[in-house]
């Protein structure tokens, strides 16, 4: 033990939980922040996807929210508590899992938004999840294949069990019900999780969606037409300064509305 270690009692340790909290626009909000990229995840949460802000400005309250990705839960708890919508959030990886969860107990939003340790995909069963760092607050792991966010083999510090289900799935089985916007952020299965929510997608109860595409991906490109042949208008906004590549940006899809 360092000689450090031994000037603060094991019980005093225990005491130390670092939280930040978040005051933006009439709404305060404590996030549990263990390390110094998720204390600069929360610091940053109106600059890294102004977009994502501004799209969440636009729900109603009580709409629900299906956030698949949802990390620590930041633009979960931020929709909740400004727009006071009903969030479900879908987060597999065990330690942003575990802040999610701190977050929603902090905030007392249990019965508001509520966190499965599930990931989404085009089909339901058990899976891994391969991680390309195992610490707080990180992100670009991979579901299933060994592939990385430009679709390139990578080697993973370490590969996580997980249960994988469907959008399609949720909603049939009355887990939740169909949602008004779904954010989809999951650095490179995107067009799965469109190819898992086709029934959904149908259902005019769902009039938006927010998803992180990859530009010089085929796959994502595709994903692009089908949701636009299925009537939803896409706006593209430039990359995140928070992006792995310059090729990833989001794009905000609206249900086109029959003339009148």
């Amino acid at each position: 033990m360092s000689a450090s270690a031994k000037d603060i009692s094991l019980e005093e340790y225990h005491k130390l939980v670092p939280t930040c909290t978040l005051e933006e626009r009439g709404h305060r909000i404590r996030f549990y922040t263990p390390s110094p990229h998720v204390k600069a995840l929360v610091d940053t949460i109106f600059v890294a996807e102004p977009e994502t802000i501004d799209w969440i400005s636009h729900f109603d309250p009580e709409d629900i929210y299906l956030n698949i990705g949802a990390n620590i839960g930041l633009y979960s708890l931020w929709a909740t508590v400004s727009r006071h919508v009903q969030c479900y959030a879908f987060e597999p990886e065990s330690l942003n899992y575990s802040i999610l969860t701190r977050n929603i107990i902090y905030n007392d939003l249990g019965d508001r938004l509520i966190a499965y340790p599930a990931a989404i995909g085009d089909k339901s069963g058990f899976d891994q999840l391969h991680l390309t760092i195992f610490e707080y607050g990180e992100t670009c792991h991979a579901l299933g294949k060994k592939l990385n966010y430009a679709n390139e083999p990578f080697e993973p510090v370490f590969s996580q069990g997980c249960y994988t289900t469907t959008i399609d799935e949720l909603i049939s089985s009355q887990t939740i019900p169909v949602p008004n916007h779904i954010k989809i952020d999951v650095d490179g299965i995107e067009n799965k999780i469109i190819k898992g929510a086709r029934e959904t997608l149908k259902n005019p109860i769902l009039r938006s969606l927010l998803i992180e595409v990859n530009g010089n991906s085929p796959r994502d490109i595709s994903m692009i037409k089908d949701l636009e042949a299925l009537d939803f208008i896409p706006v593209s906004y430039p990359p995140s300064p928070l992006a792995p590549i310059d090729s990833i940006y989001n794009v905000v899809f609206k249900r086109n509305k029959p003339e009148t």
